[in-house]
């Protein structure tokens, strides 16, 4: 009785997307889509949030209710005076983190390199359009730490990318 190994079908067996990159993939497609509708709907976004604003400053407010309300106006102003360029940043960081996770999932090492410019093209070109009134709030810095923890991800499962 003879064992008889076939290495011609185990050497080209090709690798397989593992889990976690699985899950990653996953959810960074998610992840754009939902960008896509928030960036879509940001002229309307604005809008209503400068009418909450002019709302909350009919009220009584304290100085320093009342200069965050300032700051959070011009933030927005600036927003609205540079929207075009803003959401072509956007778009474009979006389709390159769609297309980067596309990409892995075929286990390709070049989708590494484009999602991570389509993490950091928005976040550089928003500072250098609109400069740093975007991050006056705690909650401004909730979209890039997730973009640093994806990157930091993405970049431990690097080594599964072999093509």
């Amino acid at each position: 009785m003879t064992t008889q190994i076939d290495l011609v079908t185990e050497e080209t067996d090709p690798p397989k997307l593992n889990s976690t990159l699985n899950v990653l993939t996953i959810l960074t497609i998610i992840g754009c889509s939902l960008g896509a509708l928030v960036t879509i709907a940001t002229p309307w976004l604005t809008g209503f949030m400068k009418k909450a604003m002019d709302k909350a400053a009919e009220g009584e407010l304290t100085p320093d209710k009342m200069e965050q309300l300032r700051k959070g106006r011009e933030a927005l102003e600036i927003t609205e005076n540079n929207m075009v360029a803003l959401l072509a940043v956007s778009f474009i960081g979006l389709i390159l983190c769609f297309v980067g996770a596309l990409m892995m999932r075929k286990l390709k090492k070049d989708g590494y390199w484009l999602y991570v410019a389509g993490q950091i093209i928005p976040i550089v070109g928003g500072v250098i359009i609109a400069g740093t009134s975007q991050y006056q709030s705690g909650g401004a810095f909730f979209m890039p730490a997730v973009a640093i923890v994806f990157i930091i991800l993405y970049t431990i499962q690097k080594k599964t990318l072999v093509y």
